[in-house]
């Protein structure tokens, strides 16, 4: 195993409302990262994540596929690929996949979440 690389498909997915998240580096995945974390999402056709917010982290996406729309406080702006997303700390935010395709995300937190903690109950 090599100690300074990992491929995406060596990451289970986690299933969270409306998407696939791959945590790849943090504090308790490969790495061991102390101050961020980084992974992947992956968003199905025409779905729609809830509205959260992370309460004490930044958080960074940029759009691998597809397009779609993502909500600050419930007003939306378009993604497509190659858009960098930046959001702030206590800023309600969603994503919706406006696609026939799946819309693939990476993101970056600092400081890192736990993966889902953010998520309505």
């Amino acid at each position: 195993m090599n100690t300074h690389t990992i491929h995406e498909r060596e990451v289970k997915a986690v299933s969270l409302p409306g998407r696939d998240h791959k945590m790849i580096i943090s504090p308790t995945h490969f790495g061991a990262a102390k101050h961020l974390c980084f992974g992947v999402a992956d968003f199905p056709p025409l779905r729609q994540a809830p509205a959260h917010v992370h309460e004490t982290s930044e958080e960074v996406i940029y759009i691998l596929t597809g397009k779609g729309e993502i909500y600050f406080d419930g007003k939306p702006e378009p993604v497509e690929p190659g858009t960098c997303v930046y959001i702030p700390p206590g800023v309600v935010h969603s994503i919706n996949n406006l696609s026939d395709e799946i819309l693939k995300v990476a993101y970056v937190f600092s400081p890192p979440v736990v993966q889902g903690s953010y998520d309505p109950k």
